[in-house]
């Protein structure tokens, strides 16, 4: 008999979250998930308006459409499909952080990080690897803290990179 896709979710969820709980790694991807709740954007804004000036119009619109659009969709999934998340549906999973919302999937911090990711790879390339580096590891950090699984993971990152994709063509092509 095949595994189902909610199995093999569930079997990668918990190999994740088990690996070396008795480390520095709790903190370390608590740290991680606490530099994606958006404190830090504000910087790349400022950079941008001192070193590409000339920019900071079309990234400010991208930004605003990018972010009108992935909340929008985002309260949308999430109450329509209203997974319950690891911590309250296994007894044995503890969430090491609260999260804002009861539902599970997509995961926000990781739609959120990969749109940034994705739009300001776009207006400055030289930050992709880093940036998507660094959303990677939010997207491990909230498997690893007790708040999603996998799929949560991967719907958050086709809906982060989806929405960076379609605010930039859309002032490219109506804005700007």
């Amino acid at each position: 008999m095949r595994p189902k896709v909610s199995d093999i979710d569930l079997k990668i969820f918990r190999a994740i979250y088990n690996f070396h709980r008795e480390s520095f790694l709790p903190i370390f991807f608590r740290i991680i998930s606490f530099m994606a709740d958006g404190y830090f954007y504000l910087f790349y804004f400022l950079y941008i308006y001192f070193k590409y000036p000339h920019l900071l119009k079309q990234v400010l619109w991208t930004a605003l459409i990018a972010f009108v659009i992935i909340f929008s969709g985002y309260f949308i999934i999430k109450n329509t499909i209203r997974r319950i998340r690891p911590f309250n549906a296994h007894f044995d999973v503890e969430n090491l952080v609260y999260p804002l919302d009861e539902f599970s999937f997509p995961s926000g911090h990781t739609s959120v990080v990969f749109l940034v990711a994705t739009f300001i790879s776009y207006f400055t390339p030289f930050l992709a690897i880093p940036l998507f580096t660094f959303a990677f590891l939010v997207g491990i950090s909230r498997i690893y803290l007790g708040v999603h699984y996998p799929s949560d993971i991967l719907g958050g990152i086709l809906h982060g990179c989806g929405t960076g994709i379609i605010s930039i063509i859309i002032v490219k092509l109506f804005i700007l």
